[in-house]
């Protein structure tokens, strides 16, 4: 799978990531990609959404508010639809960490794409998990990954009923509350029925164990899980001392539950997330 997130209306391109060897040139292809749709939309009044050449398949999507345009180019074998859906989430994540308004955005975007070099370990994140997703064969693996998460919002929930005062235990769940409102309304869940079967309940914390993975995407799901679990973490983080938030964690045994899973966690590749997630400050 490569990657190219482009400036839609000057062909520059903004970043570039290659998982596959080919031997391309990136400025020829960016300008060629580019050029490409915008024919298409001359032609045609629309952009380029899905195409087969050389050998490979293409996918394109085009956010015209901020003129970005992200191409997806892997093997034939791959389903057009997972690969816009990873490309969706890529265009997700780039317009969340980079664009906070549309007229700071064109104002400050000169042709400079020193800055945008970090989203590529972004990227790589993604990529790491999806060939984990790609490796995993079965319904059963499916499931040990939503156990996992659901195990792991367990302990969460404990550690905010066993060691927050009530008005902090509040302040805590009102943000959770927030942050799963705002989640509901992302085009993303619309677009995706099994992922609505996340939710929140004071009373039983968080649940996700009703999601049925045989109808649905798990790497879209596996990426909400893991976007969500971060948000969680990072905010029970900010409430206390990270010397007490770590003996918290180890007192509602999260460290125990990753060392008894590790064969577990290592094969699903989640092993080294949840360990720097708690780890880190």
């Amino acid at each position: 799978m490569n990657i190219w997130i482009l400036d839609s209306q000057s062909g520059i391109t903004i970043l570039y990531k290659s998982y596959l060897n080919l031997p391309l040139d990136e400025d020829l292809v960016s300008g060629l990609l580019a050029a490409l749709n915008q024919f298409t939309i001359f032609e045609f009044q629309q952009g380029i959404e899905s195409i087969d050449m050389g050998g490979l398949r293409w996918v394109y999507l085009e956010n015209k508010k901020y003129n970005l345009l992200f191409i997806a180019a892997a093997e034939k074998n791959v389903n057009s639809s997972i690969l816009k859906a990873r490309l969706k989430v890529i265009l997700d994540a780039f317009v969340e960490r980079y664009i906070e308004d549309e007229d700071i955005w064109k104002n400050s975007w000169k042709g400079n794409t020193d800055r945008f070099k970090d989203f590529g370990k972004v990227i790589d994140e993604y990529y790491e998990q999806w060939l984990t997703v790609e490796g995993i064969t079965t319904i059963a693996e499916y499931y040990n990954i939503l156990g996992v998460f659901q195990q792991i919002f367990n302990l969460l929930t404990n550690v905010i009923e066993e060691h927050f005062n009530p008005i902090k235990k509040e302040e805590i769940y009102n943000q959770i509350e927030r942050m799963f409102t705002k989640i509901l309304n992302q085009e993303i869940i619309n677009e995706n029925p099994e992922l609505k079967k996340i939710s929140f309940n004071r009373k039983k914390g968080i649940n996700v164990i009703n999601i049925d993975p045989s109808n649905c995407d798990m790497i879209l799901v596996e990426r909400q899980l893991i976007t969500l679990i971060t948000r969680i973490v990072n905010l029970i983080k900010l409430k206390e001392t990270p010397e007490r938030i770590l003996k918290y964690f180890i007192d509602e045994n999260i460290f125990d539950y990753l060392i008894s899973n590790f064969t577990l966690l290592n094969q699903l590749n989640l092993f080294k997330f949840f360990l720097l997630l708690f780890l880190l400050k």
